[in-house]
């Protein structure tokens, strides 16, 4: 648990524990991600999500009912420039969703200048033929100011490290592999981030599930 900072929006990254783990519920509800359509290799479909995106208030969030997702291609080399929609996200994952927001806003890792976010719900999975992809794209911004990528669940994988790079320098300042419940923030503007793909250790398919939010003024 990371303690109250009111310098903390400041900084460029944090990792830490959520407050409170992720429901069961929430979990299994990944088992019923559609698969994403915009993926170039049709013949292997390794992600699976849902999107929702919405307002902040100071006591509340509210849900826009639109799914569409758009990024520059200047941002997403793989999939930028096109514009996406994708499935609802369920009312499961959009209660944790909730949930985190405001403990981010108690952390004062997003301020009241915060005001709009988006909510990926994303699982990568990989068989005995084939890796699974996190970040087919490579080093990237996302187009937003802030980012919190969390762990929600993996299953007989190894690989899916996070990695940060300074924009500016190139330098890695940044490798962990998250494990459930952890999450990193960061400031999307400064820093590139990226995740190695990730390879099936035993059984017939892994996965890693993972939840990504965005931040704008």
């Amino acid at each position: 648990m990371m303690k109250k900072n009111k310098n903390i929006n400041k900084k460029v990254f944090f990792s830490f524990n959520l407050e409170k783990k992720l429901s069961s519920q929430m979990k299994k509800s990944f088992n019923f991600l559609k698969d994403d359509t915009y993926l170039k290799s049709h013949d292997w479909i390794f992600r699976k999500r849902s999107y929702g995106r919405g307002k902040i208030l100071k006591f509340k969030i509210i849900w826009s009912k639109q799914t569409n997702f758009f990024q520059k291609k200047k941002n997403n080399k793989y999939v930028g420039g096109i514009k996406r929609k994708f499935a609802v996200m369920k009312p499961v994952i959009k209660k944790e969703v909730e949930i985190i927001i405001f403990n981010l806003k108690k952390k004062n890792l997003i301020g009241n200048d915060i005001n709009f976010f988006g909510a990926h719900a994303i699982r990568i999975i990989c068989d005995k033929n084939n890796l699974g992809y996190p970040v087919p794209e490579g080093y990237h911004h996302d187009g937003f100011d802030f980012v919190l990528v969390i762990a929600v669940n993996s299953s007989n994988i190894l690989g899916g490290k996070s990695y940060l790079k300074n924009a500016s320098s190139k330098k890695i300042v940044f490798t962990k592999s998250l494990k459930n419940n952890q999450a990193l923030f960061f400031n999307d503007k400064k820093l590139l981030h990226y995740a190695t793909p990730i390879k099936l250790t035993k059984g017939k398919l892994g996965f890693r599930d993972m939840i990504v939010l965005t931040f704008s003024k």
